[in-house]
């Protein structure tokens, strides 16, 4: 897996960079987003997915998710947020980001939240030899003004503590944490964290797209009235292809982001059912997901945006009010 990481403070790029090629991912950084827009430009093949940081010098986080979405649409993006800024959750989020990530992170949440999004991105789930979690040998949380937690040293025998030269306490997780049924000290137990995504399924898909840990009923496919093949399916005007992970709307193709696409084949798969918030957010972002609902309102509005005539009126996907979506399959034509 290619990432662009975009992060301003040496000692978070440093770290990140260190657990992620740990992890089998091949890492270019970026300090500013000129800089990191000219090398998303440059790559041959193109990043897979990008870690942007919100608060830059120059042009911001949000500016190169943004100008990213719009040159590549199926790349996978994901914001690296401080921890009292909602505003920047959301604003990613509808500027066209997968996810984000709470500052302060461990490096098994980075880990998870970069494999839940290569699965959406994959036709088939993740083979062996793709991305596998290991249980890092550094531990510790970022803050949002670049200090590290850290637990142990470095595979060059270099003590982090001293070399960042700070010695902050580790923080809990969010006070979300507990909705998705991960503790709130979790994510400082990386190798906890590894160790059940590797028994579980966790992160890594099922063949379906959906996350390994969806329940039955969420992951079964309805053989429903809707007419299916090995590859494709079809629900009212709308055919959809798992093996291109591609989307049509009465033969005009629609671009979707890789967790809209995984979003929409979940809606499908499940027409006229109506999936309240939390089990979307299982199926698609996975139970290790630490955050709130937004996330499932802010991708639904954005599909919403791209198959629907009138958004605000829609005709598709329907919300259930204090409790979730369905989707319909609406005018055949």
């Amino acid at each position: 897996m290619r990432i662009l990481l975009l992060e301003d403070e040496e000692a978070i790029r440093g770290f990140v960079r260190i657990n992620l090629k740990r992890n089998g991912m091949d890492v270019t950084e970026a300090e500013d987003g000129e800089t990191a827009l000219q090398l998303a430009e440059e790559a041959d093949p193109p990043f897979d997915a990008a870690l942007l940081d919100v608060m830059l010098p120059t042009i911001s986080g949000f500016e190169v998710c943004e100008a990213l979405r719009r040159r590549f649409p199926r790349m996978g993006i994901i914001m690296l947020t401080a921890k009292s800024q909602e505003e920047d959750k959301i604003r990613g989020l509808e500027l066209g980001a997968d996810d984000y990530v709470q500052k302060p992170f461990s490096p098994g949440e980075l880990i998870a939240r970069l494999s839940a999004l290569h699965r959406r991105m994959m036709p088939g789930g993740l083979s062996s030899h793709d991305v596998q979690p290991q249980r890092p040998t550094e531990s510790g949380q970022f803050s949002s003004d670049g200090t590290a937690a850290l637990a142990s040293n470095t595979h060059e025998g270099v003590d982090r503590q001293e070399a960042l030269g700070t010695h902050a306490p580790s923080e809990p997780a969010t006070a979300d944490a507990g909705r998705s049924g991960m503790p709130s000290h979790a994510s400082a137990d990386t190798g906890e964290l590894s160790r059940s995504l590797a028994t579980d399924g966790g992160a890594w898909g099922n063949g379906n797209g959906y996350a390994a840990h969806a329940s039955p009923h969420q992951a079964e496919k309805r053989p429903s009235e809707a007419s299916r093949s090995a590859d494709e399916q079809h629900v009212g005007p709308f055919r959809l292809s798992t093996a291109k992970r591609r989307l049509w709307k009465s033969g005009e193709e629609v671009i979707l982001t890789p967790t809209e696409w995984t979003l929409m084949k979940l809606l499908m798969d499940r027409e006229g059912e109506g999936l309240s918030r939390d089990e979307i957010l299982n199926a698609v972002w996975g139970r290790h997901f630490i955050g709130d609902l937004k996330i499932v309102d802010v991708n639904i509005r954005r599909i919403r945006q791209k198959i629907e005539a009138t958004p605000s009126h829609p005709v598709y996907i329907e919300t259930l009010w204090g409790y979730g979506y369905r989707f319909n399959r609406g005018d055949e034509g």
